[in-house]
């Protein structure tokens, strides 16, 4: 493969990524299908496990950027975008499993848990930093007694998510290589 096609296939999935967390974003949001439930932890991964730690970045700065644009955001965006590109640039430890499908599928599954629990932590310190509650402990803990029925759907929605975007990866990955042995084997004879 040539240089320009690699480049071309890594912003062709780059922006495939973008696209489908944008998407679901503002569908969720013009829909209300369901708070917090979101897609851009599991394209995240994705893109950390295939493209590598430029797109762990890219791909969730990008798509809520331009996802925050259409459907707008509140002071906090500095809280949630990071806690994204944090969680983007952590699933490079997945991408060291890359070799290993079965252990990078059940990694997934507590990646999943603790990326969910990084974004609650950070961002609800975010809500409460910027005074949507009282400058307490009491008001801190309002404040993450509050969320927990969104940090709710957005674990059971990652628990889901993650670990079946991580097996669709191996399922790709097995069958490219399984097709690639079969035609090495047909072409040698």
């Amino acid at each position: 493969m040539t240089k320009n096609t690699n480049i071309l296939k890594y912003v062709a999935l780059t922006t495939l990524l973008i696209a489908l967390a944008v998407g679901w974003r503002v569908v969720n949001f013009n829909y209300g299908i369901a708070p917090n439930l979101e897609i851009i932890t599991a394209v995240s991964v994705l893109a950390a496990i295939i493209l590598g730690f430029r797109a762990a970045v890219i791909v969730p700065i990008v798509a809520m950027m331009i996802s925050d644009l259409m459907i707008g955001n509140t002071s906090i965006f500095i809280y949630t975008w990071g806690s994204f590109a944090l969680i983007g640039i952590s699933a490079m430890l997945l991408r060291k499993l890359n070799n290993k499908p079965k252990v990078q599928i059940l990694s997934s599954i507590g990646f999943a848990a603790a990326s969910s629990f990084i974004f609650f932590i950070i961002t609800n310190f975010g809500v409460w930093a910027q005074g949507w509650y009282p400058a307490t402990w009491a008001g801190l803990t309002n404040c993450y007694l509050m969320a927990i029925p969104f940090y709710r759907t957005m674990l059971i929605g990652n628990l889901i998510l993650v670990p079946a975007t991580v097996g669709a990866w191996q399922l790709v990955k097995y069958y490219q290589t399984s097709k690639s042995l079969v035609v090495d084997t047909l072409v040698r004879k």
